[in-house]
């Protein structure tokens, strides 16, 4: 009983962590997002950084089935849509891809999806070809070694440490005249991440999409 209170009473902090804190620096900062992090994975959020055995056994378990599902649709054309437009037929660095549905939906020169989870590349593993391959890497961690028309951040940067650094890191990756796209859930983590990405980047457009499930943002950048 007093965790379970313990967890209900922490709310009120992760609402003003989330609401006026995020990102910024000041005394105990490190020690209060630990304690938040804490907090989000007693508590099962859905948009907290987990490790990759906690990926790797979510996939094996088939949690990640439902991004095929038709309510998944409408998210997947809107970027497929943008990328259509803005760079028909160019290539497409896709960050945290899971097992690569996006290439269902877009026809790029060329393609690479990374991810966490091996368990989710070897389930992509059909869609690997010529123009298109799928890596097992820790986006927070790899770095384009080549230039992209459009670097895809699709309902990923939640789960990561350091989810501003991380799409900023890209940048470099980027061909002239290139877009970031992100797309993320509403939630209050996703919210200010986006809110912190908006200060630091140019903002070209942003579409929300809305369903019984709730309301995804899709956001395109230039570096």
């Amino acid at each position: 009983m007093p965790g379970t209170l313990g967890r209900r009473a922490f709310k009120l902090v992760y609402i003003v962590y989330y609401r006026l804190l995020y990102g910024r620096r000041f005394p105990f900062a490190d020690r209060l997002e630990r304690r938040v992090r804490e907090w989000e994975h007693q508590t099962g959020r859905g948009d907290a950084p987990v490790s990759r055995e906690e990926w790797e056994e979510q996939y094996r378990a088939g949690n990640w089935a439902f991004m095929r599902a038709t309510d998944e649709l409408a998210r997947y054309s809107v970027i497929a849509g943008y990328l259509d437009h803005l760079h028909p037929g160019g290539s497409v660095l896709d960050v945290g891809s899971g097992e690569g549905i996006l290439l269902d939906h877009i026809h790029p020169s060329r393609y690479l999806g990374i991810d966490l989870s091996a368990e989710a590349v070897r389930q992509g593993a059909h869609r690997i070809s010529e123009r298109a391959a799928l890596l097992a890497a820790d986006a927070e961690e790899y770095r384009p070694t080549e230039r992209w028309d459009a670097i895809v951040f699709n309902e990923c940067v939640y789960y990561f440490e350091d989810p501003v650094g991380t799409v900023l890191a890209y940048r470099d990756g980027l061909a002239e005249g290139g877009t970031l796209i992100v797309s993320t859930f509403r939630s209050r983590r996703a919210d200010v991440i986006a809110k912190r990405l908006i200060e630091k980047l140019p903002l070209i457009e942003e579409v929300a999409v809305t369903n019984r499930k709730g309301t995804w943002v899709v956001r395109l950048f230039r570096k």
